[in-house]
C-alpha cells in the first residue's frame, strides 16, 4: 500500500479508481429585469428633475438659476464626457449666479438658486 492508497483509505475512497476533476464554475449570472416602461420622475418633492444625453438639452436651464427656481440633473443617460462638459458649464454659471450645487446620489445633482439651500433630515 502505497502514501497515497493510505490518505485515500482515512478519507473513505478505496482503491486506485479516485480521480481528481476540475469543479466547474457555477456561479450563477446575474440578470437584471429592467423595465424599459417604468416611467422616470419629472418632479422629486416639486422640485423639477431633467436627464439629459447631451450638453445642448441642459444649457438652457441656467434660466431656471436666474429665476431662482432650482432643479435636479439625473447624469444616468449622460456619457462620462457629456457629464463632464455639463458640470463644468455649470460650474461657472455657479460661480457667476452665486448659486450652489449639491449631490444627492452617485448621478443625480440638485442645483440651487442664490440664498436657498437644501436641507437634509
Amino acid at each position: 500500500m502505497s502514501f497515497m492508497d493510505y490518505i485515500y483509505r482515512v478519507f473513505g475512497f478505496e482503491g486506485d479508481d479516485v480521480k481528481v476533476v476540475k469543479k466547474k464554475n457555477t456561479t450563477p449570472k446575474a440578470s437584471y429585469n429592467l423595465k424599459i416602461s417604468q416611467k422616470l420622475p419629472d418632479e422629486i418633492d416639486g422640485v423639477k428633475v431633467f436627464y439629459p444625453e447631451t450638453f445642448e438639452e441642459i444649457k438652457d436651464k441656467i434660466e431656471l438659476l436666474k429665476k431662482n427656481t432650482p432643479f435636479f440633473v439625473d447624469f444616468r443617460a449622460c456619457s462620462g464626457y457629456e457629464k463632464n462638459k455639463i458640470l463644468d458649464y455649470f460650474h461657472g454659471v455657479i460661480d457667476v449666479l452665486g448659486a450652489s450645487e449639491e449631490q444627492v446620489d452617485k448621478n443625480l445633482i440638485i442645483f440651487l438658486p442664490k440664498n436657498m439651500e437644501l436641507e437634509r433630515e
